[in-house]
């Protein structure tokens, strides 16, 4: 008797547990499915459109001028005067300054008397050649004689028209290297002359922003300090790379009050034709440069997709190929989604 009565308190208390277990596993599983369906990863998207990005390419520079020149002396003596002084103006041929010209007087004079000599001792050997009375050799001498006079007197008159230094060109005596006195000698500097009435920039472009630049074309310069603009004109683009691998362009500009030599310059070069391409936010790329890709939401999940890369403009990157206009990325709540889990999204941008 007690046998049975333990066999049955062991059934119930079995069927007790398994109807327990059975309502557990009904509510465990009306809990999943509840937390199944809030299980979405929170997201915010961006919707892929056409844009035209501002593709412009700045370079920078200092403003020269477009000639400058070490002006040299190129014969010797002592100055005796200077005409010019640090800020002159001058124009070509202007006269710089005189060096001491007596000794040159007067080798031009001993040269012109030898020469003039020399050449009357020839009309009369001509003569005398003509009427038998010298030989051609005799002739010939004198001739060569006459001939080394006349470059002598060449060279002598050279020197005294020389005595005073002009300018070989015009512009503004940025510095003087002479004073009264001094004595100078071939090659040694006297004026640094700037022709400032046009200017020009020089800046580095790398190559790939070298096909929005051609000799000829338009750009627009500015000052680093945002205290002008203007309109320059590209005159030359280097046919060979600086170490940096960047081609030297030199742009001119016109010369106004507000532009001067030494002048740190901003310098941009845009494409003819802007045409339209693919941006999104650079948050949106996972991946690497070489290997990027995109969650892009399709039927409520979130499909990585690869994609290739293009420039990049501030905040935002060009994608060449992998999307197209109208689909969603995702550009926030990244970490925690992976290929085809379910999104909700909270935000579009």
């Amino acid at each position: 008797m007690k046998k049975t009565i333990a066999i049955t308190v062991a059934a119930v208390l079995v069927a007790g547990s398994v109807l327990i277990l059975m309502g557990n596993r009904k509510k465990m599983q009306e809990q999943t499915s509840s937390t199944s369906a809030d299980s979405s990863e929170i997201v915010t998207t961006f919707k892929v459109k056409a844009e035209r990005p501002d593709r412009a390419f700045y370079s920078t520079g200092v403003a020269q001028a477009c000639s400058e020149l070490n002006f040299v002396s190129e014969i010797s003596g002592r100055v005796v005067e200077i005409y010019v002084d640090k800020g002159s103006r001058v124009s070509k041929g202007t006269p710089l300054l005189k060096i001491d010209s007596e000794l040159l007087e007067a080798d031009y004079k001993a040269t012109l008397a030898s020469y003039e000599a020399l050449k009357k001792d020839e009309e009369r050997f001509s003569r005398s050649f003509n009427a038998g009375g010298v030989t051609s050799q005799q002739l010939d001498n004198i001739r060569t004689q006459l001939i080394a006079s006349e470059s002598r007197l060449a060279v002598s008159k050279w020197k005294l028209d020389n005595a005073v230094v002009k300018a070989p060109m015009s512009g503004t005596v940025n510095n003087r290297f002479v004073e009264t006195g001094s004595l100078i000698a071939p090659n040694v500097p006297l004026f640094e002359i700037v022709d400032d009435s046009r200017l020009k920039v020089v800046c580095n472009v790398p190559e790939s922003a070298l096909r929005m630049v051609r000799t000829g074309s338009r750009v627009d310069v500015s000052c680093s300090n945002g205290s002008g603009s203007w309109t320059g004109m590209v005159k030359n683009v280097g046919v060979k790379t600086d170490r940096g691998l960047n081609y030297p362009v030199e742009v001119s500009l016109t010369r106004d009050s507000g532009l001067k030599a030494g002048m740190f310059l901003k310098v941009c070069f845009r494409p003819e034709e802007n045409e339209e391409a693919i941006l999104i936010p650079r948050r949106a790329v996972v991946g690497s440069v070489l290997s990027a890709d995109v969650y892009v939401i399709e039927n409520g999940r979130a499909q990585r997709r690869p994609v290739t890369l293009g420039e990049m403009f501030g905040d935002r990157i060009e994608i060449v190929a992998g999307l197209s206009e109208g689909e969603e990325v995702v550009v926030a709540g990244l970490m925690n989604v992976s290929d085809g889990c379910a999104v909700r999204i909270a935000d579009k941008q």
